[in-house]
């Protein structure tokens, strides 16, 4: 056996050296390697846990289903309102629906009970029996989506709507010449519990007696706010359901206290303060234009006016950049605004704020009183049981160039009139309506929209009736719940 020598220890050694040296490398370039792609591994990671395609990362709009229950309420009307005519929206199947009515009548508190059913089926307009008073609509399973409800009224027309939970009434009375009554109907078999919170000019306003306010089942109760809260300025009342589901309403009376007219009007909800909204159906030559503006929110807004014709949306000459403390209303007179030629033709008014305001309009044509509030968009098929006589539509609220199919039905629910109106960003549109017709459906294909219905009464009691188009419920929102 041959002893290894120098040489070959040398040449073995060298070998062995080398191996560990390239082991060594190589461990050395694999941590490198780690070290660089494990921190780019992690962002990616959190990019993708955060992400909108991970179902479980952050905030998420409400999940839809079926919807297989909905409840619509129609308050009291005017004296000598008609009784609530109830229709569908487009391609709902319909079916029959539960009914409730209490007495018509302006005691402070009423009960409604239960009455015969109505059908209403696809493509039908049917008059609920003995509906002068409140009313309330039941749907369930395939007869809960789609319904839309109205009631007649020659100067005054009330919205039927399902009950809401949290909104604002802006520029409601509580003195002898500007007067509000806010009816609550309780539709369920508990009890309701509703707060009303008053702001004016300089913030919140203490009322003990509006706190609380109960509602038995199935009852009615009427809060004159000049008795319950007298005050001489205007102010808005803040709604929030504490318990149970109420729906509201605010009959508003202006009495100049015998110089002239008392006319009443319906001064409609604003469930959705918003940074940017729009007040359709302002009439021709109004009358003591005003703006009422809250602010719900903590900081201080400004809010810029701009006016809506058929041709344009811009800021008129003078138009004020207007200031809302927080939590407070203020009170707008627009008289200088809609003075000479660039006031022609205005439909409506685009407000833009710094932060979420609630609004309304109040003005008198023919000294009749005029309120209004802003429109709500539709975005999906919507219905509305309209006034009788003279009547038109104003549309707006469109992002881009389309067209709005509305077809009008006459008491029989036959088809009228089907009429294709463009419509552009940034201007309004108008639309003359068949003096028959009980009611309309208003259909957007590719463009939000929002719509008002206006209707003129001649003769010697002349005025203007409005009625905001609403979305109908069609599905039922299922909200979303992310693990912690």
């Amino acid at each position: 056996m041959t002893e290894p020598g120098p040489a070959a220890d040398r040449s073995t050694g060298q070998r062995a050296g080398r191996r560990a040296a390239v082991s060594r490398s190589r461990r050395i370039d694999l941590l490198v390697g780690l070290a660089i792609l494990a921190p780019a591994v992690v962002v990616l990671s959190v990019g993708t846990i955060g992400g909108e395609d991970n179902q479980l990362a952050g905030p998420r709009p409400p999940d839809t289903s079926a919807l297989t229950s909905a409840t619509t309420v129609c308050p009291s009307g005017l004296r000598g309102a008609g009784p609530v005519r109830v229709t569908r929206t487009p391609d709902v199947p319909g079916g029959e629906l539960a009914v409730a009515t209490a007495p018509a009548g302006r005691g402070e508190a009423a009960a409604t009970e239960a009455g015969e059913p109505v059908t209403v089926d696809q493509g039908s307009s049917v008059v609920v029996p003995s509906s002068t008073g409140p009313t309330v609509l039941d749907g369930r399973g395939a007869a809960a989506p789609g319904i839309a409800a109205g009631r007649d009224g020659r100067l005054a027309a009330p919205e039927c709507r399902g009950p809401s939970y949290d909104e604002w009434l802006v520029g409601v009375g509580a003195s002898a010449r500007h007067a509000t009554t806010i009816e609550l109907v309780n539709p369920d078999d508990g009890d309701a519990v509703v707060d009303l919170a008053l702001h004016d000019s300089t913030g919140p306003v203490e009322e003990p007696a509006l706190r609380g306010i109960e509602v038995p089942p199935h009852g009615v109760r009427r809060i004159d706010l000049a008795t319950a809260a007298p005050r001489a300025e205007a102010t808005a009342a803040h709604l929030t359901v504490v318990r149970g589901r109420v729906t509201a309403s605010a009959q508003t009376t202006w009495d100049p206290l015998g110089r002239g007219r008392v006319t009443t009007d319906f001064l409609p909800a604003d469930a959705e303060p918003s940074a940017r909204s729009l007040i359709l159906g302002v009439p021709a030559r109004p009358v003591q234009p005003t703006l009422h503006l809250a602010n719900p929110g903590s900081d201080e807004v400004r809010v810029s006016v701009r006016f809506v014709t058929e041709q344009a949306t811009f800021s008129p000459t003078g138009a004020p950049d207007v200031t809302v403390a927080p939590g407070a209303m203020t009170s707008v007179d627009l008289r200088r605004l809609f003075r000479g030629a660039a006031a022609e033709g205005v439909l409506g008014i685009e407000l833009e704020a710094t932060g979420p305001v609630a609004s309304s309009f109040m003005a008198f044509t023919r000294d009749d009183l005029v309120l209004l509030a802003p429109a709500p968009v539709l975005e999906e098929p919507a219905a509305a049981v309209v006034p009788s006589g003279s009547k038109g539509v104003v549309l707006g609220g469109a992002v881009r160039t389309a067209v709005v199919h509305v077809v009008s039905y006459d008491a029989r629910g036959r088809e009228v009139r089907a009429d294709r109106v463009e419509i552009g960003a940034d201007r309004g549109a108008v639309l003359s309506l068949p003096d028959r017709a009980t009611s309309i459906t208003v259909v957007a294909r590719s463009t939000p929209v929002r719509a008002v219905v206006t209707a003129t009464a001649r003769g010697r009691e002349a005025g203007l009736a409005t009625l905001r188009v609403r979305p109908a419920d069609l599905r039922a929102s299922i909200p979303a719940v992310s693990p912690e």
